[in-house]
């Protein structure tokens, strides 16, 4: 059983990065740009770029790094553009039914509402797709058309099917871009297995292209999760604590820590839109500890029983983990925290009793437990740095150990020092 202090240390690594979330999103990141004025005059700079996951709101602009801010909002601005990427001021109308399974309604119909955007420029050309990530975060798709931007139509709605209730689809977008893009004779095909998602309405545009031979003025590829893989390689230091009023032969026995080696392999998925600071951390280690006591028991002076265990235990763990990392250049640091699971590969569960009763001495070897677990879960927090592809990482971890027995609780208490290497 995790103990209730373990909670607290787990609520504080939650508010860390919470704090580290906000310390993110606080820092300021001018980067060369520009915005064009309503009237078409173009005015080079910086923007505060922020590799947003919601399509901006305002934008934050200075004419040099040191300059002052000045505020735009839609309709202020024609357009701006930063890191390769491009912004278009717009009133759009948005599609605002309930998105989440659990609050879809029965009606097919949209509920639109008219609001001002920057739509994020995917394909432009002489077909163009726009993106917008609403501040719900409900992801929609505009063509450029008869001098305005088209939302392209799509709802989910629920539906009474054979005294079921069914998931169902308004796909008035698919009826839209086969109107859009009808001078290219492959868009059925092209069209099949179409999905309402950013990479998948892209590449569309790109096929458009790429069969009408037409020149794509521009175009902002897709992030998408970016893998890294690597290999760790440390040392842990393991305390095993056993509690029970039934096991004095264990709970006394006075187990010292034992350090070990550990290492492993891990993959790290950095997330899109996050400027490459969040990322879900997995690793896959292999981590062993082994420890020894002993127990004395005196009925009187010259009788006694003397029982000797050894505990060993060779875990293949899974570690998955929320990470955030900041970077100075090529030197980073980072704090992550998550779950453990270890699967027993080696055990050790070894007792030997010596005994003196009546003058009789006498030794036999049995199991320290007669059952142990062979599946271990616990939570784990750590931090580190980094330099280039190398990383040096100090974690903590707290887990169930071994003992499956109501009457008797364990834990393990684990330190890590991990030397990292990615490819």
């Amino acid at each position: 059983m995790i103990s209730t202090p373990g909670f607290f240390q787990k609520a504080t690594f939650v508010l860390l990065l919470l704090l580290m979330a906000e310390f993110s999103y606080c820092q300021e990141n001018y980067l060369p740009g520009y915005f064009v004025r309503v009237n078409g005059d173009t005015v080079k700079g910086f923007i505060d770029y922020r590799n947003w996951d919601r399509n901006p709101e305002k934008v934050f602009f200075k004419e040099t790094v040191e300059g002052e801010r000045s505020t735009y909002f839609p309709l202020q601005i024609k357009s701006f553009g930063v890191m390769d990427e491009s912004y278009e001021s717009a009133v759009v109308q948005t599609e605002v039914s309930p998105s989440d399974i659990s609050n879809l309604n029965y009606s097919r119909n949209l509920e639109i509402k008219t609001d001002t955007a920057f739509l994020q420029a995917v394909v432009k050309g002489r077909k163009s797709l726009y993106y917008n990530k609403t501040r719900s975060g409900i992801e929609q798709y505009y063509i450029w058309q008869d001098t305005a931007f088209n939302l392209l139509i799509y709802k989910k709605y629920l539906m009474e099917q054979d005294g079921r209730q069914v998931i169902v689809e308004n796909k008035t977008w698919l009826g839209q871009l086969t109107l859009y893009l009808n001078d290219c004779p492959s868009l059925p095909k092209m069209l099949k297995n179409l999905d309402y998602q950013k990479y998948s309405l892209e590449k569309l545009f790109l096929d458009y292209y790429a069969y009408s031979q037409s020149p794509v003025k521009f175009h902002t590829k897709t992030e998408t999760v970016h893998a890294q893989f690597g290999v760790l390689a440390g040392v842990s230091s393991t305390t095993l604590k056993i509690e029970g009023d039934n096991y004095n032969y264990l709970v006394k026995a006075g187990y010292k820590s034992s350090v070990n080696f550990s290492g492993g392999l891990f993959l790290n998925l950095v997330l899109p839109r996050s400027q490459g600071k969040w990322s879900i951390y997995n690793e896959l280690l292999y981590t062993s500890y082994q420890v020894s006591g002993s127990y004395t028991s005196y009925s009187n002076t010259t009788e006694y029983i003397i029982i000797h265990t050894t505990l060993g235990y060779t875990y293949l763990k899974l570690n998955t983990m929320v990470r955030f990392k900041y970077p100075f250049g090529k030197f980073f640091v980072f704090v992550n925290g998550g779950l453990s699971n270890g699967l027993v590969i080696n055990e050790k569960n070894y007792a030997r009793v010596d005994s003196k009763l009546m003058n009789q001495v006498d030794v036999y070897e049995a199991k320290a437990l007669n059952d142990t677990r062979k599946y271990e879960i616990g939570y784990v927090v750590g931090a580190g740095a980094g330099f280039w592809k190398f990383s040096l990482d100090f974690r903590y971890e707290r887990a169930n150990g071994i003992t499956v027995y109501s009457i008797l609780g364990s834990h393990t208490d684990r330190f890590y020092c991990f030397l990292g290497y990615r490819f």
